[in-house]
């Protein structure tokens, strides 16, 4: 072929998926490459291109997509165009794992994923994992799936490509959906489904839909998943993506049958099942055969019932098979070797190199010896030598005011942090007051309207000439706005409680009722607990020393103490309590005595208690035992400084799945 006709051809190729890209369906842009694809004169970088859209954009066949696959990967071999063989890998594992090949999908997934890392394209790496973590997710090994997509999403937040984030977080919504942690799916969904309306992607969005309906459909909102799904296969019809419309008609199913509607349900698999088999989905099959199963079981067919059941084991065992679940376990650890020999190569050059640097610095170092040495007998050399002390002198100052810009770095950020946990306390606060007004509010306003309505009848009475019922129904008015009154007092005492607590003193002491300090402070914890958690159910008491009076302290920080002490017991026992240890009821208890020349204060509960191994670190800065994102680590570390700055102390005592106890120790003078 003459040069002239291969720019003539690799121009007309360009201007072709130029034109292509305008095209409104996928459909049509498959059916418009297909044409070009007999056409054996084109150059090796356009075919290579026609490869990738037609294995991409043929949806309806998925066999004829595999082949365009494994065709750009033996072009892309032989041509040495890593890009290609990447993209050829990554196509080869979609397609298989769509037809239940999933271990020939998994190799394909992990040989993208070692192209991808050696180019250092972070977007196609993640990918690639988000990849390998839906094959995972299609063989029910969830703690893998899961490793993989958060690998995945934290690469792609860095590269901020969001479509790719966008896919990435439907498949781990999916996932989570999966281990009924359908707020974290949610989230992951939403956030999805916004990123695909700004980028216009209409499959994108179809997806979004569709798997937020399906978990509006696991939560029982029937009104919410017929809404959102029924939009998603509108759109995913018209793009002809049939993946996963075969999953939102099982979750219609399940819908009706949840209404009760059997007869709609068997239509909605049933059709389902027809999808799956024109388009050869081999899980998609499986599923919807045992749905149907379930279904006729349900309606008493059960001839029915067996013969879809006996469908389900043949195509689950092909999905499962002991080969390809062995040849999976095999290619991951092979990949995960080869990840950490990789490792293991850098590290080892690593220390090549630091040897290295050792003796060119010993050596630099013994040339340094004697030209000092020459220099000092030398009395010609003797500005030379002055020069280079100056000089090193120089770097030592520059070094200390890096140095020191870094300590003061360090300092801001620290000051930062504690300002952080201040406001996190603050939060916390203010949720607790606003639950403890709400009940004095409401009735206020419930009455309110009574009076409203008692009024209104009164006047009806007086027209009428009953002064009788005019007189009842007063006395009802009086009776109401007693109690308007009462609760209206008490949000009062509420309010100029918090303000004798919260009001701006400079850190001036003051003498102080202890007891009513620790029991505001309870009470507002508690409620805060419960306005960021309804289903927070947890028992609490008080054992208070009447003989202790007030004692001279400064309110706000000693109460900025006792509300973290008291937050992290109602945690403590919140966590013990989701972990469902039968029996277990979750308690916090807040006493005082007077001891000697000093005031008790102790929180104690019977959660998890704390790790011995950790107890001496608990009051140190930064250090946190709880989850990431949850504590910053700074609340014992300031309430162990304020209660040292009053001259007292602060203790822990704690027996391991069993409970803690608190002591804070103050002068009682």
């Amino acid at each position: 072929m003459n040069m002239a006709y291969k720019i003539s051809c690799a121009f007309v190729f360009s201007l072709f998926c130029m034109a292509l890209k305008a095209c409104a369906q996928e459909q049509r842009i498959a059916d418009s490459l297909s044409r070009i694809y007999d056409d054996n004169n084109l150059p090796d970088s356009a075919r290579s291109e026609l490869l990738l859209n037609l294995s991409f954009n043929e949806n309806s066949d998925v066999n004829k997509a595999l082949k365009y696959a494994e065709e750009l990967i033996s072009l892309s071999q032989r041509t040495g165009n890593g890009k290609y063989l990447r993209a050829g890998y990554f196509l080869k594992g979609t397609k298989e794992r769509l037809l239940g090949n999933l271990d020939e999908a998994l190799g394909a997934f992990i040989k993208s994923a070692e192209l991808a890392k050696n180019t250092h394209d972070l977007r196609a790496e993640a990918e690639s994992y988000s990849a390998i973590a839906d094959v995972y997710s299609t063989a029910d090994n969830r703690s893998i799936a899961k490793q993989y997509y958060n690998q995945a999403i934290q690469l792609l937040r860095r590269t901020k490509d969001s479509v790719s984030l966008a896919s990435t977080l439907l498949n781990a919504g999916d996932e989570s959906r999966k281990n009924k942690d359908y707020d974290t799916a949610l989230q992951y969904f939403n956030e999805a489904k916004i990123i695909f309306h700004k980028k216009d992607y209409l499959s994108g969005k179809g997806y979004s839909l569709g798997n937020i309906g399906m978990v509006y459909a696991s939560t029982g909102n029937n009104e919410l998943a017929e809404t959102n799904i029924n939009e998603a296969l509108k759109i995913l019809g018209e793009t002809q993506d049939y993946y996963p419309m075969c999953d939102y008609l099982i979750s219609m199913a399940d819908v009706y049958t949840s209404k009760g509607d059997v007869e709609t349900a068997l239509k909605y698999a049933s059709r389902s099942l027809k999808l799956a088999e024109e388009n050869k989905l081999i899980q998609q099959i499986a599923g919807a055969n045992l749905k149907l199963s379930n279904l006729y079981e349900r309606s008493g067919d059960n001839a029915q019932s067996l013969k879809y059941y006996k469908n389900y084991i043949t195509y689950r065992d092909s999905l499962n098979n002991v080969t390809s679940v062995q040849r999976m376990a095999d290619l991951r650890t092979a990949y995960e070797v080869s990840r950490k020999q990789s490792e293991v190569d850098l590290l080892n050059e690593q220390k090549v190199n630091q040897r290295n640097l050792l003796i060119s610095l010993g050596v630099i170092l013994g040339l340094a010896i004697i030209i000092l040495i020459v220099m000092v007998r030398s009395n010609r050399h003797k500005q030379k030598a002055y020069e280079i002390l100056n000089k090193q002198k120089q770097e030592t100052d520059t070094q200390k005011a890096k140095a020191e810009a870094a300590l003061g770095e360090l300092q801001v950020t620290q000051k930062q942090l504690i300002q952080s946990e201040k406001m996190a306390s603050l939060g916390e606060l203010t949720a607790g007051i606003a639950h403890e007004m709400q009940n004095p509010l409401n009735f206020v306003n419930n009455f309110s309207e009574m009076n409203k309505e008692l009024l209104s009848e009164m006047k009806d009475a007086i027209d009428q000439g009953s002064i009788e019922d005019a007189k009842a129904i007063a006395n009802d008015v009086i009776e109401n706005q007693e109690k308007i009154n009462l609760h209206g007092k008490r949000a009062d005492s509420i309010v100029k409680n918090m303000l004798q607590h919260s009001r701006i003193t400079a850190g001036q002491r003051e003498f102080t009722d202890i007891n009513k300090l620790a029991n505001d402070y309870l009470r507002l914890s508690y409620h805060g607990f419960l306005a960021k958690d309804k289903s927070f159910a947890t028992k609490f008491d008080t054992d208070f020393d009447p003989s202790i009076g007030r004692i001279n302290i400064v309110p706000q920080d000693i109460g900025r103490v006792l509300l973290n002490l008291i937050n992290n017991a109602f945690y403590a026992v919140n966590e013990k309590a989701r972990q469902g240890h039968a029996g277990y009821e979750p308690a916090v208890v807040v006493s005082t005595k007077r001891s000697n020349n000093k005031v008790e204060i102790k929180v104690a509960d019977n959660g998890n208690g704390i790790s011995q191994n950790i107890v001496d670190k608990i009051f140190q800065p930064f250090f946190t035992t709880k989850p990431t994102g949850q504590g910053t680590g700074l609340g014992l570390s300031l309430a162990y400084d304020i209660v040292k700055a009053h001259g007292g102390e602060i203790k822990v005592k704690t027996k391991e799945g069993e409970r803690s106890e608190f002591i804070v120790q103050l002068p009682s003078g």
